[in-house]
């Protein structure tokens, strides 16, 4: 038998080996990760999502200040038109903040 053909018969050997092995821990991984889902309550539906992590709902922040029932800021990003004019007219934008 030749070199080659020895080391191709060594190597389909221990492919064999290699899978009889992969198969029996497979068995036992599995085993692993059901006993850990249940243990975590986590579903298949979740494995699903590839990665993708539920977001939050995000809540709107409140309304801080209100002029009229369509004229409301809530004092974040940029001021509205009716606040500047407020401001503009020398008034103080606080006396439209809305109690907690």
């Amino acid at each position: 038998m030749s070199k080659v053909a020895e080391l191709n018969a060594k190597i389909a050997q221990l492919e064999k080996e290699r899978d009889e092995i992969v198969s029996i821990e497979r068995n036992a991984v599995i085993a692993d990760i059901k006993s850990k889902m249940v243990a975590y309550n986590i579903t298949v539906d979740e494995l699903e999502r590839k990665g993708k992590v539920a977001k939050a709902v995000k809540s709107p922040s409140p309304i801080k200040y209100r002029k009229s029932e369509h004229e409301y800021w809530v004092g974040r990003g940029p001021k509205p038109q009716w606040v500047k004019a407020i401001e503009a007219a020398g008034e103080n934008v606080e006396l439209y903040r809305i109690p907690e």
